[in-house]
C-alpha cells in the first residue's frame, strides 16, 4: 500500500468487524477502513477473505477496493468513502422513475456478479451505497458481519427479514437467495416499511397501482421455492417490459424440450445396445 490513512474515527461496529473513516495522507481524500476485529475466529476470517475476494474482482456496481491486507492483525481493507451513505435512508421517498432506475442498477450489478460465479449473500438497502453523483455501489458481500448481518459460517448468512427462507432455515447462500433479497429490498424501497422477520410481505392497492411492474417483480422474486424465482437476467427482461407469465411459459417450453431430448437420446442408446446384443 503506497499511502497511509490518518485521522481515523469509528463509523460503525458489528458482530465481527469495525468500520472507520479517515483521510489518505497523499491525496487528502476520505476513505473507509474496514477491519476484522474478531480475526482469531476461523469462520470470521473465511467470511472476510470471501468479501475481499468478491470486491477485488472490480465488477461494475460493486464498491472498489483501494488496498487490503489479509495477513495483518487485524486484517483490513480500504475503500472509497461514498458521501451519499446507505440507500436505506431513501426508502419510501423515491419517485417511481427513481425506483425503476435503482431496480435496474441493482439487477445489472447482481447479474454481473452471478455471471462471475459469485453470490452476494446479504442484499439489503444498508449494503447499497450512494455515490456523490447518485450512482449505486453494492458493498459487504457477506463478509465480517458488520451492522445486522448474521454470519453462521464461511458460506451461510444474511439478515433477518431480507434473507431467503432456505437461508433462514440453514441453507447456503445462492443466486436464488440473492434474488429473494433483491425482491425484499425493492419492497422496502417502494413502501418505506422495513421487513420484519416472520412478517408476510404485502403491497397496498395504491402501491401496486403506483408501480405495477415493480410489484410484479417483487412478487416473482419473493416466491418461497428457489426454482420458482426469476434469474437476475430475467428480472432485467421484466424491467424492459417482458411479463413474468411469458417468461415462465418459455421456461416450461425449454423444460419440455429438454425432457424430450433426453427421451430421444435414451431410446437411441437403448436401440444401439439391443442391436449390439443381437449381433453378439
Amino acid at each position: 500500500m503506497n499511502f497511509r490513512v490518518v485521522g481515523l474515527r469509528q463509523l460503525a461496529s458489528g458482530g465481527y468487524g469495525d468500520v472507520f473513516i479517515g483521510q489518505r495522507n497523499d491525496t487528502g481524500e476520505y476513505v473507509v477502513r474496514k477491519i476484522l476485529r474478531e480475526w482469531h475466529l476461523q469462520h470470521a476470517r473465511e467470511g472476510f477473505e470471501r468479501e475481499v475476494r468478491v470486491l477485488a474482482r472490480g465488477l461494475p456496481g460493486l464498491v472498489p477496493l483501494l488496498a487490503w491486507d489479509l495477513t495483518a492483525q487485524p486484517p483490513f481493507y480500504i475503500m472509497p468513502y461514498l458521501a451519499g451513505g446507505a440507500l436505506t435512508k431513501y426508502a419510501g421517498t423515491l419517485s417511481t422513475n427513481q425506483l425503476h432506475n435503482v431496480a435496474g442498477e441493482l439487477a445489472q450489478t447482481l447479474a454481473n456478479l452471478h455471471s462471475a460465479l459469485e453470490v452476494h449473500g446479504d442484499v439489503k438497502p444498508d449494503n447499497i451505497l450512494v455515490t456523490q453523483d447518485g450512482r449505486l455501489q453494492i458493498a459487504d458481500p457477506l463478509g465480517n458481519g458488520t451492522l445486522f448481518t448474521m454470519l453462521f459460517s464461511g458460506n451461510r448468512g444474511g439478515t433477518p427479514g431480507y434473507w431467503a427462507p432456505e437461508v433462514r432455515n440453514g441453507g447456503s447462500i445462492s443466486r436464488a437467495g440473492d434474488v429473494y433479497s433483491y425482491g425484499v429490498t425493492l419492497h422496502h424501497l417502494l413502501t418505506g416499511r422495513k421487513p420484519q422477520e416472520g412478517q408476510n410481505l404485502y403491497l397496498t392497492q395504491q402501491e401496486q397501482v403506483r408501480a405495477p411492474k415493480l410489484s410484479e417483480i417483487i412478487k416473482a422474486c419473493c416466491q418461497i421455492e428457489p426454482d420458482s424465482r426469476p434469474s437476475m437476467y430475467e428480472v432485467l427482461r421484466m424491467l424492459g417490459g417482458s411479463d413474468w407469465a411469458d417468461i415462465q411459459g418459455e421456461r416450461e417450453r425449454r423444460r419440455l424440450l429438454a425432457t424430450a431430448a433426453c427421451l430421444v437420446t435414451g431410446v437411441i442408446f437403448l436401440g444401439v445396445a439391443l442391436r449390439g446384443k443381437a449381433g453378439g
